[in-house]
Protein backbone atom coordinates (compact mmCIF):
# COMPACT_ATOMS: atom_id res chain seq x y z
CA UNK A 1 0.00 0.00 0.00
CA UNK A 2 1.30 4.08 -0.35
CA UNK A 3 4.17 3.12 -3.00
CA UNK A 4 4.93 0.46 -1.30
CA UNK A 5 5.71 2.05 2.08
CA UNK A 6 2.75 0.53 4.06
CA UNK A 7 2.66 -3.27 4.33
CA UNK A 8 -0.36 -5.01 6.51
CA UNK A 9 -0.23 -8.65 7.65
CA UNK A 10 -2.10 -10.98 10.03
CA UNK A 11 -0.67 -11.88 12.90
CA UNK A 12 -1.63 -15.33 14.55
CA UNK A 13 0.78 -16.48 17.18
CA UNK A 14 -1.73 -14.14 19.37
CA UNK A 15 -4.92 -15.10 21.36
CA UNK A 16 -7.02 -13.18 18.84
CA UNK A 17 -5.67 -12.88 15.14
CA UNK A 18 -5.00 -9.55 14.39
CA UNK A 19 -4.09 -6.83 11.40
CA UNK A 20 -1.01 -5.35 11.84
CA UNK A 21 1.17 -2.37 9.42
CA UNK A 22 4.64 -1.87 8.56
CA UNK A 23 5.21 1.65 7.59
CA UNK A 24 8.73 2.69 5.86
CA UNK A 25 10.28 5.75 5.57
CA UNK A 26 13.65 6.36 4.12
CA UNK A 27 16.54 6.47 6.42
CA UNK A 28 14.03 5.81 9.39
CA UNK A 29 13.44 2.66 11.30
CA UNK A 30 10.44 0.79 10.80
CA UNK A 31 7.38 1.84 12.69
CA UNK A 32 5.31 -1.58 13.31
CA UNK A 33 2.05 -0.96 14.93
CA UNK A 34 -1.48 -2.97 15.44
CA UNK A 35 -4.06 -1.91 13.47
CA UNK A 36 -6.66 -3.29 16.62
CA UNK A 37 -9.08 -5.27 14.07
CA UNK A 38 -9.80 -8.33 12.26
CA UNK A 39 -11.51 -6.98 9.09
CA UNK A 40 -8.96 -6.74 6.46
CA UNK A 41 -10.80 -3.52 4.82
CA UNK A 42 -11.22 -1.71 8.30
CA UNK A 43 -7.17 -2.33 8.52
CA UNK A 44 -6.52 -0.58 4.96
CA UNK A 45 -8.21 1.83 5.75
CA UNK A 46 -6.56 2.51 9.29
CA UNK A 47 -2.87 1.89 7.73
CA UNK A 48 -3.80 4.61 5.28
CA UNK A 49 -4.69 6.92 7.91
CA UNK A 50 -2.00 6.34 10.24
CA UNK A 51 0.72 6.36 6.87
CA UNK A 52 -1.03 9.88 6.04
CA UNK A 53 -0.41 11.40 9.91
CA UNK A 54 3.21 9.82 9.78
CA UNK A 55 3.88 11.19 6.63
CA UNK A 56 2.94 14.53 7.43
CA UNK A 57 5.35 14.34 10.57
CA UNK A 58 8.22 13.03 8.03
CA UNK A 59 8.22 15.86 5.60
CA UNK A 60 7.77 18.61 8.60
CA UNK A 61 10.99 16.93 10.06
CA UNK A 62 9.31 15.61 12.97
CA UNK A 63 10.09 12.49 14.88
CA UNK A 64 7.96 9.33 13.71
CA UNK A 65 8.16 7.38 16.77
CA UNK A 66 5.48 8.63 19.22
CA UNK A 67 5.48 8.16 22.94
CA UNK A 68 3.36 8.53 25.97
CA UNK A 69 3.85 10.88 28.79
CA UNK A 70 4.15 7.97 31.32
CA UNK A 71 6.61 6.50 29.06
CA UNK A 72 8.86 9.57 28.26
CA UNK A 73 8.82 9.85 32.79
CA UNK A 74 9.68 6.24 33.54
CA UNK A 75 12.61 6.67 31.07
CA UNK A 76 13.56 9.60 32.62
CA UNK A 77 13.79 8.60 35.84
CA UNK A 78 15.71 5.07 34.73
CA UNK A 79 18.34 8.29 33.38
CA UNK A 80 18.19 9.46 36.89
CA UNK A 81 18.84 6.40 38.73
CA UNK A 82 21.66 5.55 36.40
CA UNK A 83 22.86 9.41 37.38
CA UNK A 84 22.43 8.19 40.73
CA UNK A 85 24.22 5.03 40.60
CA UNK A 86 26.94 6.80 39.09
CA UNK A 87 27.47 9.23 41.35
CA UNK A 88 26.44 12.42 39.42
CA UNK A 89 23.40 12.87 40.87
CA UNK A 90 21.80 12.82 43.99
CA UNK A 91 19.18 10.13 45.64
CA UNK A 92 16.96 13.11 46.96
CA UNK A 93 16.58 14.37 43.78
CA UNK A 94 15.51 11.37 42.50
CA UNK A 95 13.25 10.66 45.07
CA UNK A 96 11.45 14.14 45.28
CA UNK A 97 10.98 13.92 41.27
CA UNK A 98 9.46 10.42 41.78
CA UNK A 99 6.88 11.95 44.51
CA UNK A 100 6.23 15.36 42.38
CA UNK A 101 5.58 12.73 39.81
CA UNK A 102 2.03 11.54 41.02
CA UNK A 103 -0.43 14.33 39.93
CA UNK A 104 1.09 14.83 36.48
CA UNK A 105 1.45 11.26 35.70
CA UNK A 106 -1.85 10.55 36.68
CA UNK A 107 -3.54 13.45 34.52
CA UNK A 108 -1.35 13.31 31.13
CA UNK A 109 -1.25 9.46 31.45
CA UNK A 110 -2.14 7.85 28.01
CA UNK A 111 -0.91 11.26 26.15
CA UNK A 112 1.15 10.96 23.43
CA UNK A 113 3.71 13.81 24.92
CA UNK A 114 3.84 15.00 21.35
CA UNK A 115 0.34 16.34 21.85
CA UNK A 116 0.42 17.61 25.08
CA UNK A 117 0.51 22.12 24.50
CA UNK A 118 0.89 25.18 26.93
CA UNK A 119 -2.93 24.84 27.04
CA UNK A 120 -3.04 21.34 28.36
CA UNK A 121 -0.38 22.33 31.01
CA UNK A 122 -2.66 25.20 31.83
CA UNK A 123 -5.66 22.79 31.88
CA UNK A 124 -3.49 20.39 34.60
CA UNK A 125 -2.58 23.51 36.76
CA UNK A 126 -6.65 24.28 37.12
CA UNK A 127 -7.38 20.12 37.82
CA UNK A 128 -4.37 20.24 39.74
CA UNK A 129 -5.55 22.88 42.11
CA UNK A 130 -9.34 21.26 42.45
CA UNK A 131 -7.96 17.93 43.09
CA UNK A 132 -8.61 17.53 46.24
CA UNK A 133 -11.76 19.21 46.43
CA UNK A 134 -14.10 18.58 43.12
CA UNK A 135 -11.44 16.66 41.50
CA UNK A 136 -10.49 12.79 41.70
CA UNK A 137 -9.11 13.13 45.36
CA UNK A 138 -12.95 14.16 46.25
CA UNK A 139 -14.22 10.48 46.44
CA UNK A 140 -10.83 9.61 48.25
CA UNK A 141 -11.68 8.19 52.03
CA UNK A 142 -8.36 6.83 52.95
CA UNK A 143 -4.25 7.93 51.57
CA UNK A 144 -2.05 5.10 51.22
CA UNK A 145 1.77 5.78 50.93
CA UNK A 146 5.55 4.56 51.41
CA UNK A 147 7.48 5.55 54.61
CA UNK A 148 10.55 4.26 55.56
CA UNK A 149 9.84 1.29 53.78
CA UNK A 150 6.64 0.36 54.83
CA UNK A 151 2.59 0.93 53.30
CA UNK A 152 0.71 3.14 55.70
CA UNK A 153 -2.66 4.20 55.82
CA UNK A 154 -4.59 7.23 56.67
CA UNK A 155 -7.49 8.98 56.75
CA UNK A 156 -7.75 11.73 54.09
CA UNK A 157 -6.85 15.32 55.50
CA UNK A 158 -8.88 18.34 54.73
CA UNK A 159 -9.27 19.31 51.38
CA UNK A 160 -6.19 22.39 51.00
CA UNK A 161 -4.68 23.71 47.36
CA UNK A 162 -1.15 23.15 46.84
CA UNK A 163 1.40 25.26 48.09
CA UNK A 164 3.62 27.44 45.51
CA UNK A 165 6.50 25.98 46.28
CA UNK A 166 4.75 22.15 45.59
CA UNK A 167 3.32 23.69 42.26
CA UNK A 168 7.27 24.87 41.30
CA UNK A 169 8.17 21.36 42.28
CA UNK A 170 6.19 19.61 39.93
CA UNK A 171 7.16 22.18 37.06
CA UNK A 172 10.32 21.85 37.64
CA UNK A 173 9.60 17.61 37.05
CA UNK A 174 7.39 18.54 34.19
CA UNK A 175 10.11 20.41 31.99
CA UNK A 176 12.42 17.68 32.86
CA UNK A 177 10.65 15.18 31.35
CA UNK A 178 9.86 17.50 28.19
CA UNK A 179 13.65 18.35 27.90
CA UNK A 180 14.45 14.53 28.02
CA UNK A 181 11.58 13.51 25.61
CA UNK A 182 13.12 16.46 23.15
CA UNK A 183 16.96 15.25 23.60
CA UNK A 184 15.73 11.91 22.78
CA UNK A 185 13.67 13.00 19.37
CA UNK A 186 10.68 12.26 20.35
CA UNK A 187 9.34 15.79 20.60
CA UNK A 188 11.39 19.08 18.56
CA UNK A 189 12.19 21.45 20.95
CA UNK A 190 9.39 23.90 19.68
CA UNK A 191 7.13 21.38 20.93
CA UNK A 192 8.04 21.66 24.75
CA UNK A 193 5.40 23.44 26.01
CA UNK A 194 5.28 26.78 28.39
CA UNK A 195 5.82 25.48 31.81
CA UNK A 196 6.07 28.76 33.88
CA UNK A 197 7.56 29.05 37.54
CA UNK A 198 3.86 30.41 38.76
CA UNK A 199 5.27 32.79 41.71
CA UNK A 200 8.45 33.03 42.28
CA UNK A 201 9.86 32.42 45.51
CA UNK A 202 9.78 35.96 48.08
CA UNK A 203 8.59 38.03 44.94
CA UNK A 204 5.03 38.30 46.58
CA UNK A 205 5.74 42.20 47.00
CA UNK A 206 9.06 42.27 48.37
CA UNK A 207 9.16 44.34 50.93
CA UNK A 208 5.54 43.47 52.15
CA UNK A 209 6.66 39.87 51.97
CA UNK A 210 10.16 39.82 52.93
CA UNK A 211 11.58 36.86 55.44
CA UNK A 212 11.98 38.17 58.98
CA UNK A 213 15.33 38.95 59.79
CA UNK A 214 17.86 39.29 62.64
CA UNK A 215 19.94 43.07 63.39
CA UNK A 216 23.48 43.07 65.09
CA UNK A 217 21.71 43.79 68.46
CA UNK A 218 19.21 40.54 67.80
CA UNK A 219 21.87 38.73 67.14
CA UNK A 220 23.83 39.61 69.64
CA UNK A 221 20.83 38.84 72.18
CA UNK A 222 20.36 35.65 71.07
CA UNK A 223 24.12 34.42 71.81
CA UNK A 224 23.65 35.90 74.78
CA UNK A 225 20.47 34.02 75.70
CA UNK A 226 22.04 30.32 74.37
CA UNK A 227 25.21 31.50 76.55
CA UNK A 228 22.33 31.50 79.81
CA UNK A 229 20.88 28.41 78.94
CA UNK A 230 23.96 26.49 78.25
CA UNK A 231 24.96 27.60 81.99
CA UNK A 232 21.58 26.89 83.28
CA UNK A 233 21.91 22.89 82.20
CA UNK A 234 25.12 22.69 83.39
CA UNK A 235 24.08 19.80 85.62
CA UNK A 236 22.13 18.19 82.98
CA UNK A 237 24.28 15.97 80.96
CA UNK A 238 21.21 15.36 78.38
CA UNK A 239 19.95 19.19 77.73
CA UNK A 240 23.07 20.79 77.71
CA UNK A 241 24.21 18.63 74.88
CA UNK A 242 21.14 19.34 73.34
CA UNK A 243 21.69 23.51 73.85
CA UNK A 244 25.66 23.05 73.10
CA UNK A 245 24.37 21.54 69.57
CA UNK A 246 21.66 24.51 68.98
CA UNK A 247 24.86 27.03 70.42
CA UNK A 248 27.39 25.50 67.51
CA UNK A 249 24.04 25.90 64.88
CA UNK A 250 23.21 29.55 65.69
CA UNK A 251 26.81 30.58 65.38
CA UNK A 252 27.32 28.81 62.11
CA UNK A 253 24.20 30.48 60.31
CA UNK A 254 24.91 33.74 61.98
CA UNK A 255 29.03 33.56 60.80
CA UNK A 256 28.42 31.47 57.76
CA UNK A 257 25.28 32.54 55.54
CA UNK A 258 24.41 28.71 54.99
CA UNK A 259 20.68 27.08 54.77
CA UNK A 260 19.91 25.25 57.61
CA UNK A 261 20.15 21.99 56.10
CA UNK A 262 23.43 22.60 54.67
CA UNK A 263 24.28 23.05 58.34
CA UNK A 264 22.69 20.20 59.04
CA UNK A 265 24.43 17.78 56.60
CA UNK A 266 27.81 18.84 58.05
CA UNK A 267 30.70 16.35 59.18
CA UNK A 268 34.30 16.92 60.46
CA UNK A 269 35.67 16.21 57.35
CA UNK A 270 33.69 19.28 55.87
CA UNK A 271 35.41 21.99 58.26
CA UNK A 272 39.18 22.83 57.31
CA UNK A 273 41.25 25.83 58.69
CA UNK A 274 42.76 27.23 55.51
CA UNK A 275 46.82 25.18 55.00
CA UNK A 276 47.80 28.59 52.81
CA UNK A 277 47.38 31.90 56.33
CA UNK A 278 49.07 30.25 59.42
CA UNK A 279 48.77 32.70 62.61
CA UNK A 280 46.17 34.85 63.73
CA UNK A 281 45.54 35.62 60.24
CA UNK A 282 44.13 31.85 59.65
CA UNK A 283 41.00 31.54 58.29
CA UNK A 284 38.18 28.44 58.36
CA UNK A 285 36.74 27.14 55.09
CA UNK A 286 33.40 24.69 55.10
CA UNK A 287 32.42 22.23 52.71
CA UNK A 288 28.49 22.55 52.23
CA UNK A 289 26.17 20.49 50.40
CA UNK A 290 22.37 20.69 49.45
CA UNK A 291 19.83 21.18 46.76
CA UNK A 292 21.94 19.15 44.85
CA UNK A 293 25.08 21.07 44.30
CA UNK A 294 28.27 21.73 46.85
CA UNK A 295 31.17 24.43 47.18
CA UNK A 296 33.37 25.86 49.46
CA UNK A 297 32.55 28.55 51.44
CA UNK A 298 34.59 30.90 53.83
CA UNK A 299 32.58 32.29 57.24
CA UNK A 300 33.64 35.45 59.15
CA UNK A 301 36.23 35.01 61.91
CA UNK A 302 33.53 35.52 64.56
CA UNK A 303 32.49 31.46 63.99
CA UNK A 304 35.98 30.48 65.61
CA UNK A 305 34.80 30.58 69.37
CA UNK A 306 31.89 28.36 68.43
CA UNK A 307 33.75 25.90 66.61
CA UNK A 308 36.47 25.84 69.02
CA UNK A 309 33.78 25.05 71.73
CA UNK A 310 32.37 22.49 69.69
CA UNK A 311 35.51 20.74 69.30
CA UNK A 312 36.16 20.89 72.63
CA UNK A 313 32.53 19.64 73.16
CA UNK A 314 32.68 16.89 71.24
CA UNK A 315 36.23 15.28 71.74
CA UNK A 316 34.80 14.62 75.35
CA UNK A 317 31.79 13.57 73.58
CA UNK A 318 33.17 11.00 71.90
CA UNK A 319 36.02 10.29 74.52
CA UNK A 320 39.02 11.59 72.51
CA UNK A 321 42.18 11.85 74.60
CA UNK A 322 44.57 13.62 72.11
CA UNK A 323 45.17 16.90 73.50
CA UNK A 324 45.88 17.99 69.78
CA UNK A 325 43.42 21.19 68.99
CA UNK A 326 42.77 19.82 65.51
CA UNK A 327 42.47 15.59 66.13
CA UNK A 328 38.26 15.63 65.64
CA UNK A 329 38.82 17.13 62.11
CA UNK A 330 40.70 13.37 61.47
CA UNK A 331 37.17 11.92 62.16
CA UNK A 332 35.94 12.32 58.50
CA UNK A 333 32.03 11.49 58.17
CA UNK A 334 31.50 11.83 61.65
CA UNK A 335 28.61 14.42 61.23
CA UNK A 336 29.31 17.73 63.61
CA UNK A 337 25.92 17.86 65.08
CA UNK A 338 24.76 14.53 67.07
CA UNK A 339 22.03 13.78 69.39
CA UNK A 340 22.88 12.44 73.20
CA UNK A 341 23.34 8.99 71.94
CA UNK A 342 25.49 10.09 69.05
CA UNK A 343 23.18 9.57 66.42
CA UNK A 344 23.15 12.70 63.13
CA UNK A 345 20.94 14.85 64.32
CA UNK A 346 17.96 15.87 61.49
CA UNK A 347 16.66 19.20 62.37
CA UNK A 348 17.21 21.40 65.90
CA UNK A 349 14.18 23.67 64.49
CA UNK A 350 12.01 22.56 67.95
CA UNK A 351 14.95 23.79 69.72
CA UNK A 352 15.99 27.06 67.53
CA UNK A 353 11.83 28.25 68.23
CA UNK A 354 12.32 27.38 71.81
CA UNK A 355 15.47 29.66 72.01
CA UNK A 356 13.77 32.29 70.18
CA UNK A 357 11.11 32.59 72.29
CA UNK A 358 13.32 32.89 75.38
CA UNK A 359 15.85 35.53 73.80
CA UNK A 360 11.84 37.54 73.11
CA UNK A 361 12.78 37.36 69.34
CA UNK A 362 10.20 34.66 68.01
CA UNK A 363 7.77 37.35 66.28
CA UNK A 364 9.09 39.90 64.25
CA UNK A 365 7.71 43.18 65.13
CA UNK A 366 7.85 44.60 61.58
CA UNK A 367 5.85 41.68 59.62
CA UNK A 368 4.29 39.89 62.88
CA UNK A 369 5.58 36.84 61.33
CA UNK A 370 7.27 34.32 63.25
CA UNK A 371 10.93 34.25 62.84
CA UNK A 372 12.96 30.40 61.75
CA UNK A 373 16.58 29.82 61.54
CA UNK A 374 16.58 31.46 57.59
CA UNK A 375 16.79 34.76 60.03
CA UNK A 376 20.02 33.85 60.67
CA UNK A 377 20.90 33.47 56.98
CA UNK A 378 19.47 36.80 55.76
CA UNK A 379 21.39 38.74 59.08
CA UNK A 380 24.60 37.09 57.04
CA UNK A 381 23.84 38.41 53.43
CA UNK A 382 22.64 42.14 55.43
CA UNK A 383 25.44 42.43 57.38
CA UNK A 384 27.89 41.55 53.89
CA UNK A 385 26.27 43.63 51.66
CA UNK A 386 26.40 46.73 54.22
CA UNK A 387 30.34 45.92 54.73
CA UNK A 388 30.61 46.40 51.33
CA UNK A 389 31.13 42.58 50.06
CA UNK A 390 30.03 42.49 46.26
CA UNK A 391 26.60 40.26 45.11
CA UNK A 392 28.50 38.15 43.10
CA UNK A 393 31.06 36.81 45.80
CA UNK A 394 28.21 37.23 48.06
CA UNK A 395 26.33 34.82 45.82
CA UNK A 396 28.74 32.56 45.32
CA UNK A 397 29.53 32.04 48.81
CA UNK A 398 25.78 31.71 49.78
CA UNK A 399 25.45 29.74 47.04
CA UNK A 400 23.09 31.36 45.24
CA UNK A 401 22.21 34.04 42.47
CA UNK A 402 22.83 37.65 41.82
CA UNK A 403 19.09 37.78 40.73
CA UNK A 404 17.90 36.57 44.23
CA UNK A 405 20.68 38.61 46.28
CA UNK A 406 19.10 41.76 43.94
CA UNK A 407 15.65 40.89 44.95
CA UNK A 408 15.69 40.29 48.77
CA UNK A 409 18.16 42.80 49.68
CA UNK A 410 17.45 45.79 46.86
CA UNK A 411 16.13 48.07 49.66
CA UNK A 412 19.79 47.95 51.32
CA UNK A 413 21.29 49.58 47.96
CA UNK A 414 21.18 53.37 49.53
CA UNK A 415 22.72 52.37 53.01
CA UNK A 416 25.66 50.00 50.98
CA UNK A 417 26.15 53.35 48.83
CA UNK A 418 26.03 55.55 52.08
CA UNK A 419 30.15 56.08 52.34
CA UNK A 420 30.04 57.40 48.95
CA UNK A 421 26.79 58.80 48.71
CA UNK A 422 27.78 61.15 51.40
CA UNK A 423 31.30 62.13 50.55
CA UNK A 424 32.01 66.12 50.00
CA UNK A 425 34.07 68.11 47.85
CA UNK A 426 37.11 68.72 48.98
CA UNK A 427 38.08 72.81 48.66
Amino acid sequence: MCDDRVTIYLRTDVKKATWHCRIAFPKQPHIRQSLQTTNEKEAERKAEILYRDLLYRFERGLPLKRVKFEEVAAAYFLHLEDEVNRGITKLERLTTNRIMSKYPVEYFKGRYIDTITSADITKFYDWRRKYWFSGPGSKVEEVTYERAGKTVVSKKKPPKAPALSTVNSENVLLRAVFNYAARHDWITTSQIPVIETKVPHAQKSRDAHRRPGLDRDEVKRLIAASEKRLQEADNDDRLYHQRAMLHTFVGLMAFAGMRPFEAMNLTWKDMVVSPEVKGPKRFWKIYVSGKNKSRWLVPLNEIEPFIDNLIAYTRGLLNEKDPERDDILKCDDTPIFLDYNGTKLKSLAAGFKNLMKDAGLYIDPETKKPRDSYCLRHYYATERLLSGVGIYTLAENMGTSVQMIERHYGHLKPEMAAAELTKTNKA
